[in-house]
């Protein structure tokens, strides 16, 4: 039996999406298209959700559940971490009611206690992706998607995961928070590199976008970062010692305290992480910790 067959007979009334944003989308698609019933879906914006209904084959939707009898087996909360608790708490407790699992990366499944006191038919389901219009139809293919809270809810869900093309990955409450910090560092905060590069151009007087300029660079850092170790791919003046070039970057820096403490920051971090290689130069890794610690 495939993991399919499988949920299905244990889902098989379906499920209820809450929140119709891009994740909540993305996930009513992706199980309507793997032939899972979608029974209800609900949005604030109740334009988002028609469409959506349209395109799941989805009869039922409004604004918030009516009556019990409208959910499915399953509910997703696909809410920002904010809502997730006052929407737990106006609910209430249903009962013979629905599982409950929500969406959130950072937010453990206790936060849906009010729903279900004794702990048991809630969890979270967290894929660790971003979701976007553009990649709808392909954002589940071979993306892990953490599962913590009701063992006897997450197994099946797990064969749920499997179904839509996701890798399910196991973990309790610590864990499910140390992923989601972990893909800050390396998705979110990406953003802001790129804009302190950008505003670095502007002042310069340079008529380039950065992610013009810099493109090819990013993608070549990516693809080795994505196949090696971090320190095996490092390069630049901070891995070299070269303390004159870093001096000369200071100079530029010195007038935007905000991209300098940036800078001085990752500096230290690169040269950390550039010191559990072999055959480096203390002295002059301390020279260069030097410039970063303001010395």
């Amino acid at each position: 039996m495939t993991p399919f067959e499988s949920s299905r007979q244990q889902f098989p009334r379906g499920f209820t999406i809450i929140g119709t944003g891009r994740l909540g989308s993305s996930l009513a698609l992706r199980l309507h298209s793997k032939g899972y019933q979608i029974r209800s879906l609900y949005n604030r914006s109740l334009e988002s959700c028609e469409r959506i209904a349209s395109l799941t084959e989805t009869e039922i939707f409004g604004t918030f559940p009516a009556r019990p009898a409208d959910l499915g087996d399953v509910v997703f909360l696909c809410l920002p971490d904010d809502q997730i608790a006052a929407f737990a708490k106006k609910m209430g407790v249903v009962k013979d009611g629905p599982a409950w699992v929500h969406t959130s990366g950072a937010t453990p499944a206790d936060v849906l206690l009010p729903l279900a006191p004794d702990g048991s038919g809630i969890a979270s389901m967290h894929p660790v992706q971003t979701f976007t219009s553009r990649n709808r139809d392909s954002a589940f293919n071979q993306c892990f998607v953490t599962l913590q809270g009701d063992p006897e809810l997450c197994v099946p869900l797990k064969k749920v995961v499997q179904a839509i093309g996701g890798r399910p990955l196991m973990v309790d409450s610590r864990q499910k928070t140390a992923i989601h910090l972990a893909a800050v560092y390396v998705c979110n905060y990406m953003a802001p590199l790129f804009a302190a590069s950008q505003d670095l151009l502007d002042d310069h007087g340079l008529e380039v976008r950065a992610r013009d300029l810099f493109g090819p660079m990013v993608r070549q850092a990516l693809d080795g970062l994505l196949n090696h170790p971090p320190a095996e791919v490092l390069t630049g003046p901070v891995l070299r010692g070269d303390t004159g070039t870093v001096d000369r970057h200071l100079q530029v820096l010195a007038g935007s305290p905000k991209w300098d403490h940036l800078y001085r920051a990752l500096g230290k971090a690169t040269l950390e992480l550039a010191q559990t290689l072999e055959n480096r130069n203390h002295a002059a890794d301390d020279e260069m910790m030097k410039r970063f610690s303001g010395a």
